[in-house]
């Protein structure tokens, strides 16, 4: 699939995962997610990564259980009691301990899904689409983010890569297991990761990589005047109803300040390839299914319509669920279906062997 493709996949369920706190969508959705990664072809080090990012989600589902349980939490159904000291009033409602109610747990879970989802969805990402794709994909005015994004992205994968290579290392050598040797595991592999980068940062620097000649003055001004727009907007939109109005017309100030600041560094920068990588028709019919579903779960949440929200301390009540919003919740599959219909790619022919030669 076209790196486009997955960023658009990746972040409709980042927004969906995060506009809704109904566990029955949000477990339509880690469906969703966990059979899109099924299907997903693997590039490089993307299979190692996936697995650490899989292991890492359930710890932290885990930990938010954990720590729900730890601090105590305000409910009426109370399942047991943590022991812990007696804090005073004056810190804002800090709890070391104390009842642990059935609305804190499943509060703690809701959090833990919607972790889980968006950490399955970067490990797809991750391992279905290699960095360099990523960078000759990306438009030239925003070049310089994405060279930065795409170093981030290798960083997982290669440190997890380090992290077995030592481990294996070790265990030819003989030398014993278990927590206590965590430390001689890690910082090999940190010093090895701080190495390569300044080596990748010292070749990139010599060869003038990504240099580029400074943007025009008024470009920089509205690039650094959106910010100031978007925030008032965002207050005046949420903290004052009556000037909704006001607050949309800060939103398209800030929208062509930005596409005017796009312009100009696009224009600062030449950028050629080779080849262009286009996207297929049915992933374009996938790109503009996801802009939909973002749209639809945005517009449901402020609306509050469609059961988006769920509020376990309000007496633990049953979740109500809604099957088209499921249903939305569940197209987010659709990787799933283009990769499964996609014809798999026809083995290499065999070398031909020469006369006489018999086969090994």
């Amino acid at each position: 699939m076209h790196p486009a493709s997955w960023v658009g996949w990746v972040l409709a369920v980042m927004v969906v995962a995060l506009a809704t706190t109904n566990p029955y969508y949000l477990a339509i959705l880690l469906l969703a997610v966990v059979l899109v990664a099924v299907v997903a072809p693997r590039e490089g080090n993307g299979v190692v990564s996936f697995g650490a990012l899989a292991t890492f989600g359930v710890v932290m589902f885990a930990l938010s259980l954990g720590i729900a349980a730890i601090n105590g939490s305000y409910g009426e159904h109370i399942l047991f009691t943590v022991p812990g000291p007696q804090v005073p009033g004056w810190l804002g409602g800090l709890r070391l301990g104390g009842p642990v109610s059935a609305e804190g747990l499943a509060g703690a879970a809701i959090r833990g899904l919607a972790i889980l989802c968006i950490l399955f969805a970067y490990g797809v990402f991750n391992g279905a689409v290699s960095a360099h794709r990523i960078l000759r994909s990306t438009p030239a005015a925003l070049f310089q983010a994405s060279l930065v994004v795409t170093v981030g992205l290798t960083l997982l994968p290669s440190s997890v890569e380090d992290l077995r290579r030592v481990r294996e290392m070790r265990a030819l050598r003989g030398a014993p297991g278990g927590l206590r040797e965590l430390p001689a595991l890690v910082v090999p592999a940190i010093v090895g990761g701080l190495e390569r980068s300044l080596r990748l940062a010292e070749a990139m620097e010599a060869r003038g990589y990504g240099a580029s000649p400074p943007l025009p003055a008024s470009a920089r001004y509205a690039a650094a005047a959106a910010a100031p727009l978007l925030i008032a907007a965002a207050w005046a939109w949420f903290y004052e109803p009556g000037w909704r109005p006001v607050a949309v017309l800060c939103v398209l100030a800030a929208g062509s300040l930005l596409a005017g600041w796009w312009r100009a560094a696009a224009r600062a920068r030449a950028v050629t390839r080779y080849a262009r990588e286009p996207i297929p028709r049915a992933e374009r019919l996938g790109l503009a299914l996801t802009a939909l579903l973002v749209a639809a779960a945005l517009g449901l949440r402020l609306a509050g319509a469609g059961a988006m929200t769920y509020n376990p301390f309000a007496g633990l009540p049953a979740p109500a669920f809604e099957p088209l919003v499921g249903l939305l919740a569940a197209a987010l599959a659709w990787p799933a279906a283009i990769l499964v219909a996609r014809p798999a790619p026809a083995p290499a022919p065999a070398p031909a062997r020469l006369a006489g030669e018999t086969p090994r």
